[in-house]
């Protein structure tokens, strides 16, 4: 059953309250700057030269507490700050509109930690995908409002009954046309249980959703153990079960991307034990940073 707005609202209120979220912050504060040509793709492309300066290429763990500082990082924030009045609507819908909020919301987290110098876990902030925000558009969206209200479709988040926009919001005008469950191996969330992060290209973008979803799923996030006729899960799949269709659908989408010949001639999810696996919150950065 659908929340009255006013409900919505003030349900929204307590929870910013109770996670001490600042509603009206926005990571690219700041003077506007013209734009040129594809915004996301250069932030995508900026933000991926910032972790770059400070991998470890031993461990992989990053430095961000160094990044802070550095010309790179101050390069790819710069570059944010033309999001303010980007045109999203020349866009159109389709591939490109797709790629965009994409790839927008990867870069929100990885500038999101940096400057919230988030240390350990994501979890230090629980606040963090309501907080994090760039002003698009001349709108404030939050990581949260990008992932539940624009690529989800205005479905509520899964920890509250809350859905992002009401009726009356005119953001609601950004959400895609189409609901597509393999944006949730896209959206990288800064947790170590999550997908890997990659750049998204209109021009590839659906064989790049099946590699997304092929390559969480043939990893450690599905994994299937014949003995106690259970079949182990990472937990975005019980976040969003019914993105994916309930239990059955979600067999389904599995069995369309697995390797795993056992997994593929599983029989239906009525007969079979489903188990979550534990989701790990850590943030990929350097020890004492």
């Amino acid at each position: 059953m659908l929340l009255s707005n006013k409900l919505n609202a003030s349900l929204r209120r307590l929870s910013d309250f109770a996670l001490r979220v600042q509603h009206e912050a926005i990571l690219n504060r700041g003077a506007p700057t013209s734009y040129e040509g594809d915004i996301a793709a250069q932030l995508m492309r900026a933000s991926k030269a910032v972790l770059a300066e400070a991998v470890d290429p031993g461990s992989g763990l990053i430095d961000y507490a160094s990044l802070k500082q550095s010309d790179t990082y101050q390069d790819f924030r710069d570059l944010a700050l033309s999001l303010k009045h980007f045109p999203v609507d020349k866009l159109g819908e389709g591939p490109a509109y797709l790629a965009f909020w994409i790839n927008i919301y990867n870069a929100l987290i990885i500038d999101a930690i940096i400057q919230y110098e988030i240390r350990g876990s994501m979890m230090r902030k629980p606040g963090v995908f309501r907080e994090a925000a760039y002003m698009i558009d001349g709108s404030r969206f939050s990581a949260d409002d990008i992932e539940h209200g624009i690529l989800r479709r205005n479905r509520p988040n899964p920890v509250l009954p809350i859905r992002p926009f009401t009726s009356d919001d005119p953001r609601a005008r950004y959400m895609v046309e189409q609901f597509d469950p393999r944006i949730h191996f896209a959206l990288v969330c800064g947790a170590r249980s999550c997908p890997p992060i990659a750049y998204y290209s209109p021009e590839r973008l659906a064989i790049q959703l099946d590699q997304a979803a092929g390559g969480f799923i043939n990893g450690d996030s599905v994994k299937w153990d014949s003995q106690g006729n259970t079949l182990w899960l990472s937990k975005i799949f019980a976040w969003y079960l019914d993105d994916f269709g309930g239990k059955e659908g979600t067999l389904d989408f599995i069995r369309g991307h697995t390797l795993d010949e056992e997994i593929r001639a599983l029989p239906a999810a009525a007969d079979l034990n489903l188990r979550y696996l534990p989701y790990d919150w850590s943030i990929n950065q350097s020890v004492g940073t």
